[in-house]
């Protein structure tokens, strides 16, 4: 801008100038003088142009090297996604299998706690079944006995030993001693086959198999009660449930039904008969509607 003003002044000058006739030694000076400051004028635009020049070669390797760096940061930053993608690969795999683990713990959790509130509900019903007992046993009269042919009571001491077989048997299932509780019910069943708690013997050795995961042999023992014992009306109701339990965990879900639909007909009014209506309408909603 100041270089056009200093040209514009000069051309005005020599318009002014050459429109009057001056002297010739003034007019050879002033004319020297122009030449002067033209001259001056010119180096200063050469030098401005070389400083702009110079700024010019600045901005522009300035600019080189954002544009390196600029491709630097790109290339890092593939890097990392790179890293960062096979991270996540890496990750998915242990994720999953977390995932599976817990549902598997989640599954086998909702089980026991199945298992322990049936064994609670049972615990109960014996407990009551056996205060029932002992009541009805201080109103009876003491029973004399006779002794047998070689000095041992005939009776007596059969009954005595078939309850604390049984008895112990029962301690040590609530207490959790499956297999020994398991082989005590089975020498009550050895030795006393025709007693009146035969049914319920066999019916715990299939509570045994159950509470600890053997569905398969709890199945089995649970019929050997419907098959040999169809007078056990204490527990007939629950050997049909706790079979069709079996059953249902064995992915027998037809067969698990047919002993649902057992317990409804045959002991309706029982205390395990609305357990068995809501395993049925479970079973009805988990099974998969028929194509059309």
């Amino acid at each position: 801008m100041r270089m056009l003003l200093a040209l514009t002044a000069g051309a005005a000058f020599l318009v002014h100038f050459l429109g009057r006739p001056p002297a010739a030694s003034a007019q050879k000076r002033e004319l020297t003088q122009l030449q002067r400051d033209m001259a001056l004028l010119q180096d200063s635009m050469r030098q401005l142009d070389r400083q702009n020049s110079e700024r010019l070669a600045g901005l522009e390797a300035l600019l080189k090297q954002n544009l390196e760096k600029q491709d630097k940061l790109n290339a890092a930053l593939v890097v990392i996604e790179r890293n960062i993608s096979k991270q996540g690969d890496s990750l998915i795999g242990p994720m999953n299998s977390t995932a599976a683990k817990v549902d598997a713990l989640a599954d086998r959790f909702d089980r026991l706690r199945s298992v322990s509130e049936e064994t609670n509900a049972m615990a109960e019903r014996l407990q009551q079944e056996v205060d029932d007992i002992k009541t009805h046993l201080t109103t009876l009269p003491p029973l004399a006995f006779e002794e047998g042919e070689e000095g041992g009571v005939s009776d007596g001491g059969a009954v005595g030993a078939s309850e604390a077989i049984y008895e112990g048997g029962m301690s040590d299932y609530l207490r959790g001693n499956l297999e020994v509780a398991r082989s005590q019910f089975r020498d009550y069943l050895d030795l006393y086959p025709e007693h009146s708690r035969a049914a319920e013997a066999q019916y715990f050795i299939g509570q045994t198999y159950y509470a600890a995961g053997n569905y398969d042999e709890a199945a089995k023992s649970f019929d050997l009660v419907l098959e040999k014992y169809p007078d056990g009306d204490l527990v007939l109701a629950d050997a049909h449930y706790k079979k069709g339990m079996a059953l249902k965990n064995l992915n027998r879900g037809d067969d698990a039904v047919k002993e649902f639909q057992a317990v409804l007909e045959r002991f309706p009014y029982s205390s395990i008969a609305p357990n068995a209506e809501a395993q049925l309408a479970e079973l009805a909603e988990a099974k998969p509607s028929p194509l059309r």
